[in-house]
């Protein structure tokens, strides 16, 4: 090989070094940028989950069809429910931490570390939890944040009080019974009862299998059908034990029925007296929840005088089965924006059946039973606009969105006080010996 040749083959290896050199240089700056942006990504997370701390305490979320803040993020930010919840409960947490705070607003801890240390966190332990946070990778904080949740009773102090209407349950730690109480309002402790009493009476019954369900629906020409003993109200069982276990095996069995899905409320009789309606053997309802009931549930009017019943009304403006089927296929969830719950809805009509309202697909929607209590409460308002198009409307008048579009400024979060390297914890590289990490840190806290 002449010198010529070889300053050309020499000059090919030193290309093809700078090349790689390049390329491994270009590589570099990408994994620097993408650093920094996590770091930039952060402190916009924590500025979000202030706001949204802010926002949740003071109930700017509420409104027709939604339920909770995490509902208000699913139609409003376009985030999941279990992600909607998890960011509230973040928000919530990092409130009493301010320095676990600032360090998430200085790009020094992630989302994902913060999400997790916020379950053990507390003023007494925050610095601590805060310096493992910028010194240990996050797969490591995950594994360290379940050792010590599993060691700790944190959560049950952390147990809020129930609120009023709240029916709750748990075992009976010495005998292991299933235990249990609380309170519902008037009209759903009358759709309980109605109900416990039809399970009662199937779950007791000696006819047999094939005879007709004797509280089924119909669609013959005249729903005004005699009452018989057959299908007369009965007196609901002292003991209901026994009853909610065959409603339980009812719902079980009737869940893979599409038709059911909308489940209608059993049938209740209400009594009407001097302009009032009232539960029988209950207290009277207010002209919103009287409405409520007399828009959905399968229940009949009495006229009564001096406590003796005069005349039961007719039924004929409950929904048929074919009607509730199209409904579930039209709809198939309740059609509040915001809302989209799938079970137990309700076939509601926009105009009340109680002031001429039919009973068609034009003048029924699917509500669940949250929003439809909403609506006689007068939160918000729907149109029919004909042909089955509804409009929702707030109280002020202005349309509800299905969808509102998702609007921010984000070239606002690239600020320049985050530096690159935020992000990156000063970890070493050496393993989590769990228990260890786990004993030490609570022993640090019992301290």
């Amino acid at each position: 090989m002449d010198t010529m040749e070889l300053d050309r083959a020499t000059d090919r290896v030193t290309e093809r070094g700078t090349d790689k050199e390049s390329a491994r240089e270009a590589v570099d700056s990408i994994g620097v940028e993408i650093c920094a942006l996590a770091g930039h990504i952060a402190a916009a997370t924590a500025r979000f989950l202030t706001l949204l701390g802010d926002f949740d305490e003071q109930r700017g979320w509420t409104g027709p069809g939604l339920h909770s803040c995490a509902h208000w993020l699913s139609w409003k930010c376009g985030l999941s429910l279990h992600t909607g919840r998890e960011y509230v409960r973040v928000a919530k947490a990092l409130r009493p931490l301010p320095k676990m705070q600032q360090a998430f607003e200085q790009g020094r801890l992630s989302y994902s570390k913060v999400r997790a240390l916020t379950r053990v966190a507390t003023p007494a332990n925050e610095a601590q939890m805060v310096r493992l946070g910028r010194e240990a990778p996050a797969a490591q904080i995950d594994r360290l944040v379940a050792g010590l949740h599993t060691g700790s009773d944190k959560e049950s102090a952390r147990r809020k009080s129930p609120d009023r209407f709240q029916i709750r349950w748990h075992w009976d730690p010495d005998t292991g019974d299933f235990v249990v109480k609380g309170r519902l309002p008037a009209q759903d402790g009358a759709r309980l009862i109605a109900a416990v009493t039809a399970a009662e009476r199937e779950r007791t019954r000696t006819s047999p299998e094939h005879s007709p369900p004797e509280t089924a629906p119909t669609d013959s020409a005249d729903p005004e059908e005699p009452v018989t003993q057959a299908n007369a109200a009965k007196k609901p069982p002292g003991d209901i034990g026994p009853a909610l276990l065959t409603m339980a095996d009812i719902a079980a069995t009737a869940v893979a029925n599409p038709a059911t899905r909308a489940s209608s409320a059993t049938e209740v009789v209400f009594f009407h007296e001097h302009d009032t309606v009232r539960i029988p053997g209950g207290p009277a309802l207010p002209e919103n929840d009287a409405e409520e009931v007399l828009c959905n549930a399968r229940l009949r009017l009495a006229k009564t005088k001096n406590g003796c019943v005069l005349s039961l009304s007719r039924r004929t403006r409950v929904t048929s089965a074919k009607q509730m089927l199209a409904l579930n296929y039209r709809d198939g969830c309740c059609r509040t924006p915001g809302c989209g719950r799938t079970r137990f809805l309700h076939a509601h009509h926009v105009r009340f059946w109680g002031r001429g309202g039919k009973t068609n697909l034009d003048n029924l929607i699917m509500l669940c039973g949250t929003c439809h209590r909403a609506l006689h409460h007068d939160q918000f308002t729907i149109a029919a606009l004909g042909e089955q198009q509804f409009e929702f409307r707030t109280p002020d008048g202005d349309v509800l969105a299905p969808a509102p579009p998702i609007s921010g400024l984000a070239d606002r979060l690239l600020r320049g006080e985050i530096p690159d390297d935020a992000i990156i914890p000063s970890w070493g590289g050496e393993p989590l010996h769990l228990d260890h990490a786990v004993s030490v840190i609570l022993d640090s806290w019992a301290a």
